[in-house]
């Protein structure tokens, strides 16, 4: 049997704006692995990817694939770029960001005031509570970052566009056990024998009759993905009437992976467990894989590829019509790549933790197969994933010059891999525009398993004569300011987005 005299080695883990530290045994580290996964994905951290893929502009109307044009529609909708929004040629922007945490476990108020505080202790009843509460409860985060777009579009030429982007989601549910390991640790029933101290005054829970991981975490699945993606676009009309016209376009990008992982119980009760972590992430397994990546530091995991295909419509210069197909590809992972084993869950080296502060916790879960068992993590030379395939549709209409209307939805088409949602999301909303320097828009959005949300925006142009300079700020849901239940806290903004050159005709 192996012992805990190993537990004061530590090994660390960060996540972008998280630090996580928990307290390894090198010599078993097979379930600890897996259940750490879990909870690092079950709970916030700065993640990178969104339905409107960083257009600050356009988060606070609840839709975008009908109206989103210039380097903002690829990965979207890349026909858009055969018209132009405005009198200008040239689009250029930097650092527009998006991002939201949608809670079911935690309410608004808990989200703010305790997620991140490491002053409270729970008392056992609150933590009783607490594995009650995070019980097949829903954690998801998504944001995208535009680090760099620039745009080209002339109306007979067609448009060209490129970004730099970085993006990543995480989404996650816990069954009772996984809640209740969480907060209680060995405390919990399924470890049925006396706890004992072991060496260095660490106590251990057992359990005398140990089921497989994928009976124990029925119902659990979580999954997390951040990458970089370089893309490149052309769009154009392709029949251009005076009432009609209709557009087509393509985007092309190469995709650089810094990490990959997933739990996902498939439904003959086997578990699809993989994990690809950069070495940024410091997260060590005593088992060796042939993809072993050396140093440390953020260092890519995979690369892939995807491409995007759409087309969109205008009609009497007013209805706006936008299809498109996107994520169409696959990205192989090559470093660090681990698949996982359905093993026993038999001994728990934890207590739980004290707080909803897990990214502080001196040692988080911690759970070993029985002695004997094969590891819960096996190391590949590499594993290929399918893109989160999608299609988007939308239309739009402007009533009147100053009121535009409109609605999407997204339908997820490839499933169970990480960075996808598990439903159709359906948006639709209207934006005002009271002046030529502002834009006010509010939305609903529902689906996708992270409940209604009502977003609001307003955009600034101080200047938009020969060039244009805008700045903005939404939110996903501004219910949240006023219901604490379900909160989807979330933020956009960006302020360096400009257009110039102007045409010689509109």
């Amino acid at each position: 049997m192996d012992s805990l005299n190993n537990l004061q080695n530590k090994s660390y883990i960060f996540l972008p704006g998280i630090y996580f530290k928990y307290y390894s045994n090198p010599k078993t580290e097979s379930m600890k692995k897996l259940i750490l996964l879990l909870f690092v994905l079950s709970m916030p951290a700065i993640m990178f990817a969104q339905m409107e893929a960083g257009a600050f502009n356009l988060t606070g109307g609840g839709y975008s694939t009908s109206v989103i044009t210039d380097y903002q529609c690829i990965g979207i909708n890349p026909a858009n770029l055969g018209w132009t929004r405005n009198n200008n040629h040239w689009n250029i922007g930097f650092f527009e960001f998006t991002g939201s945490v949608y809670s079911e476990p935690l309410d608004r108020n808990a989200v703010y005031n305790e997620l991140f505080n490491n002053n409270m202790t729970l008392t056992y009843a609150q933590k009783q509570q607490a594995a009650i509460d995070f019980t097949n409860k829903r954690m998801m985060g998504a944001a995208d970052m535009t680090l760099f777009g620039l745009s080209y579009q002339d109306d007979k030429v067609g448009g060209f566009a490129f970004s730099i982007r970085q993006h990543g989601m995480w989404n996650s549910v816990l069954n009772n056990k996984a809640a209740s390991f969480l907060f209680l640790g060995y405390n919990d029933p399924y470890f049925d024998s006396v706890p004992r101290p072991v060496e260095h005054g660490d106590t251990v829970g057992y359990s005398t009759h140990p089921k497989k991981a994928s009976v124990v975490y029925q119902g659990t699945n979580a999954s997390f993905v951040w990458n970089m993606d370089f893309n490149l676009g052309f769009g154009r009309v392709i029949i251009d009437k005076p009432d009609f016209k209709w557009y087509g376009g393509i985007d092309v990008r190469y995709i650089v992976a810094y990490a990959g992982a997933m739990y996902h119980q498939v439904s003959d009760g086997t578990v699809d467990g993989f994990s690809s972590l950069s070495p940024l992430f410091e997260v060590k397994y005593n088992t060796p894989t042939p993809s072993a990546i050396s140093g440390g530091g953020m260092k890519q995991v995979g690369t892939g590829w995807g491409i995007d295909i759409a087309t969109s419509f205008l009609i009497k210069d007013k209805l706006r019509i936008g299809l498109s197909l996107c994520d169409i590809g696959q990205v192989t992972y090559k470093g660090n790549v681990y698949e996982g084993r359905d093993v026993p869950v038999w001994r728990m080296s934890t207590a739980g933790i004290n707080n909803y502060n897990i990214f502080a916790q001196g040692q988080l879960i911690s759970a070993d197969n029985p002695p004997g068992d094969s590891s819960m993590w096996v190391g590949l030379k590499s594993r290929k994933y399918s893109l989160p395939m999608n299609f988007r549709g939308g239309a739009s209409y402007r009533i009147i010059p100053k009121v535009e209307v409109g609605l999407d939805f997204y339908v997820p088409i490839t499933k169970a891999v990480p960075g996808c949602y598990d439903r159709m999301i359906f948006g639709m909303g209207c934006h005002y525009f009271p002046a030529e320097w502002v834009d006010l828009s509010l939305g609903m959005v529902t689906g996708g398993q992270f409940g209604t949300n009502m977003p609001l925006g307003v955009t600034f142009k101080p200047f938009y004569k020969e060039t244009t300079w805008e700045i903005g700020f939404a939110t996903r849901d501004v219910i949240t300011f006023f219901n604490a239940k379900n909160p989807t806290v979330s933020g956009a903004f960006g302020f360096m987005r400009f257009s110039f050159g102007q045409k010689k005709s509109s």
